[in-house]
């Protein structure tokens, strides 16, 4: 049987088939536009948005930034130089300028923020105005202004948790007062009284100005070695100090001064600055013959156990515990000044105090 030699032949394509080829493309690319389009404005506006949904909460922080800065202004040393809390400013919504009574306006982080201090009765209204990327959020609130007074500067010794003396031996020249209670002072000889569940507040403090104030700044953990260091060292981190160091100045840290097993540790603050201030502990376990002239002061507590033969002319403040255990040979004598001449920078904890909480305006 004779096979058949079937063979396919592609056919050329009439102008009306490539016609309707070119048609299906265009369609498809059309569409391919559109949808990439589509999506690419969806990511946009996503972003957009984003954007300015994070810009409108970064201006409400800054608005909160600046009636936080006011009520320190008006606990502290305020633009006019008074520190009785009478500083005001030209009404909301004046604008900002240079001079003391002006509304006064700051730069920080992505944005900026305004202030604005007026009188409200017997109360202080305070605005903020935080602007970022043209987004502006204003809040207020009414301030009442605690006393200016910080009580715990009456002290020679004060804790906002609990002092320990347990097996210490040794003198304190002054008062005594914590929040909680004062144990185991039997060894010590204290000519002064002892509060126990005391109302006082525990100070607070601005490291910051200190920082803009420093004639040192370390960024990081910095250790002072056997030397002389004269100024105010702000220390963004950790403070070590070890044997056989004077300081003719002041140590302030963002994080734990340390003196463990340190020897002959002089501190000389001049004026009314403070010797030791830590927004942390202090901590100085079997810490020996220091002689310190000045404030102590941390945020967190200070433990000082089995130190020997230590002194302290002026006051240890903690808005912890102060642990003194096993320590001998304590000399803690009181300086008047730090009440009727206080530290720059120190606030009675209570800066100020809101009426109804803040408004939005």
């Amino acid at each position: 049987m004779a096979k058949s030699n079937l063979t396919a032949k592609r056919l050329p394509l009439t102008a009306d088939k490539k016609g309707v080829a070119l048609v299906l493309t265009f369609i498809f690319m059309t569409s391919l536009i559109v949808v990439v389009g589509a999506y690419l404005f969806m990511v946009s506006y996503d972003t957009r948005h984003a954007a300015t949904q994070g810009n409108n909460v970064k201006a409400l922080y800054l608005a909160e930034s600046a009636v936080n800065h006011a009520v320190y202004y008006l606990t502290n040393t305020a633009p006019d130089s008074s520190t009785d809390g009478s500083w005001r400013t030209t009404a909301y919504p004046a604008a900002a300028g240079s001079n003391p009574t002006d509304p006064q306006q700051r730069s920080l982080g992505d944005g900026t923020y305004t202030m604005w201090v007026e009188t409200s009765g017997s109360d202080v209204l305070v605005t903020g105005r935080g602007t970022v990327a043209g987004i502006n959020r204003t809040i207020q609130e009414t301030i009442t202004i605690a006393s200016g007074d910080i009580e715990a500067f009456d002290y020679a010794q004060y804790s906002g948790d609990d002092i320990e003396f347990n097996g210490a031996s040794g003198t304190v020249t002054g008062n005594i007062a914590a929040v909680g209670t004062v144990d185991n002072e039997g060894g010590m000889t204290i000519t002064g009284s002892i509060t126990e569940s005391s109302g006082v507040i525990a100070p607070a403090v601005d490291t910051s100005e200190y920082q803009a104030i420093a004639t040192t700044t370390v960024s990081g953990n910095y250790t002072f070695s056997a030397g002389t260091y004269s100024g105010i060292y702000y220390i963004d981190g950790r403070a070590t100090i070890n044997d056989n160091v004077t300081v003719n100045g002041t140590i302030v840290a963002t994080d734990n001064i340390v003196l463990t097993n340190t020897d002959n540790f002089r501190a000389n603050p001049t004026g009314d600055y403070p010797a030791l201030v830590s927004d942390a502990t202090i901590t100085g376990n079997r810490m020996g013959t220091a002689i310190i002239n000045g404030l102590v002061f941390a945020a967190a507590s200070i433990s000082l156990p089995r130190g020997t033969n230590n002194t302290v002319n002026g006051s240890l403040i903690s808005a912890g515990d102060i642990d003194l255990n096993s320590g001998t040979g304590w000399a803690i004598t009181y300086d008047a000044d730090l009440a009727s001449d206080p530290p720059p920078y120190f606030s009675a904890g209570t800066g100020g105090t809101t009426g109804d909480g803040w408004v939005e305006l």
